[in-house]
């Protein structure tokens, strides 16, 4: 098995578990409480409202073989903040975008200033990487359902929910094109191999979309900022 395959493989299994969980499945069929809708897009917008950050540290490692496809991930990204306010603003959320807004900086400070396992800049990269193409691959399969059972359940309407609507037509193409950029920027700093793997599988060793998504109801041990780079798309 290729390392693309083997990184592919440990996607799709923890897309299924999140849609397996409880908490994914209670939103998706409209019985989960009120509460429980608002906490979901608070963790959402929480998660990916500093994408672009992400995005470009990439970009800065990014090997030449790959850069102009990060590039152009990084220009499709920059609307998707302004994407992500609307979508709390619409929810009734506004009043907690401040809120939102500096936890989402404090997850980068945290990432910069807290120790991390990795030994140079390149493995801290593959790590971020990994999540990033994680949570694309994920958005590509599942931000249409997402949208579908917001406008279900929590009544909001295409203008309120096009961050995750945009992700369902897009993702499919930057997943794709993130596996591929994965394995060439594994290639490219020597970690194709055994070790290059186990960051990956060390990056994935907890459910990454239910460590974001449901930040209060995974338990404790699952949650460790200082080991796991927060996501960006």
């Amino acid at each position: 098995m290729t390392m693309r395959e083997s990184i592919e493989s440990l996607f799709a299994a923890q897309v299924a578990e999140l849609v397996a969980s409880q908490e994914f499945r209670a939103l998706e069929r409209g019985t989960a409480a009120l509460a429980d809708y608002d906490r979901f897009l608070a963790d959402v917008v929480r998660t990916h409202l500093k994408a672009t950050e992400y995005v470009a540290f990439l970009c800065a490692l990014a090997p030449p073989a790959a850069s102009e496809s990060r590039l152009q991930n990084l220009l499709e990204e920059l609307h998707h903040p302004g994407l992500l306010r609307q979508l709390a603003v619409g929810a009734g959320l506004g009043a907690r975008l401040p809120e939102l807004e500096a936890q989402a900086a404090d997850d980068i400070r945290r990432l910069v200033v807290e120790p991390v396992l990795y030994r140079t800049l390149g493995e801290v990269g593959l790590a971020a990487f990994c999540e990033v193409v994680a949570f694309e691959y994920m958005l590509a399969r599942l931000a249409g359902r997402v949208a579908t059972f917001l406008a279900s359940h929590r009544g909001l309407g295409p203008a309120v929910l096009r961050w995750w609507t945009e992700h369902a037509d897009v993702d499919v193409q930057h997943a794709a094109e993130g596996l591929e950029d994965l394995e060439t920027y594994a290639r490219y700093y020597g970690l194709a191999g055994e070790d290059g793997l186990a960051i990956v599988e060390l990056t994935l060793r907890e459910n990454v979309f239910l460590r974001r998504y449901f930040r209060d109801r995974v338990p404790a041990t699952a949650w460790l900022p200082a080991e796991s780079p927060p996501c960006g798309s």
